[in-house]
């Protein structure tokens, strides 16, 4: 039986910081193979550019999402003090939605379907989720037990509910209209600024998880 002395150390921070910045960037980066084998015409340009708004659009989307993840996943190891073994499941499960956003990028941008407006939404709100799991991991760990990280917690939680409040409806609506399904994905802009501002007022006065 080995002994917890005996056993390696979990991989430091950067290393955890390193291993999902290469998964962010390959996520990303497949977003724009539906789009490699577009053809262009002679003659046609802006007509065979139109027809591929909803692919162009998904795009813009899926980028700016999964950008705006790995801006909070660096803004999450920096609130923590070290890489616990549950936050290392945590981190994965997260990860392996991150990587998964671009098959439902591709459905988005095969046009006004409800299939594909429907499991995009799922995959926000799963993704959102599975981010939010994998800081309550490291809470577990007890590595990110700090004030700081405390008041970083609350944020999380406003945030991920404002995701999962401006997709949800989505859903069955996209059933009636996936256009208007799409459209009140806007919701997540003032959601989050109404998160912003409840939290604000939550918390103490001075108090601030800004990282130095």
């Amino acid at each position: 039986m080995v002994d917890d002395e005996d056993k390696p150390p979990p991989p430091t921070l950067d290393r955890v910081q390193a291993f999902s910045d290469g998964i962010f960037a390959i996520a990303i980066t497949l977003l724009i193979l539906p789009l490699t084998e577009a053809q262009v015409r002679d003659g046609q340009v802006v007509e065979d550019l139109l027809a591929l708004q909803h692919q162009f659009l998904a795009l813009f989307l899926s980028f700016a999402v999964i950008g705006r993840f790995w801006l909070l996943h660096h803004d999450d190891l920096r609130m923590m003090t070290a890489a616990g073994p549950k936050m290392l499941v945590g981190n994965l499960v997260f990860l392996f939605f991150v990587v998964l956003l671009p098959f439902p990028t591709a459905l988005l941008g095969d046009g006004d379907s409800a299939a594909g407006t429907i499991i995009y939404a799922l995959a926000l709100i799963a993704t959102s989720l599975s981010s939010l799991f994998m800081w309550l991991c490291a809470e577990r760990d007890g590595v990110a037990g700090s004030e700081r990280a405390r008041q970083w917690a609350h944020e999380k939680y406003w945030g991920t509910g404002a995701i999962v409040l401006a997709f949800l409806p989505s859903i069955p609506l996209a059933f009636v209209s996936p256009m208007w399904a799409r459209i009140s994905w806007a919701l997540a802009f003032p959601l989050g600024l109404l998160a912003d501002r409840i939290e604000e007022r939550r918390r103490p006065s001075g108090a601030s998880t800004q990282t130095p």
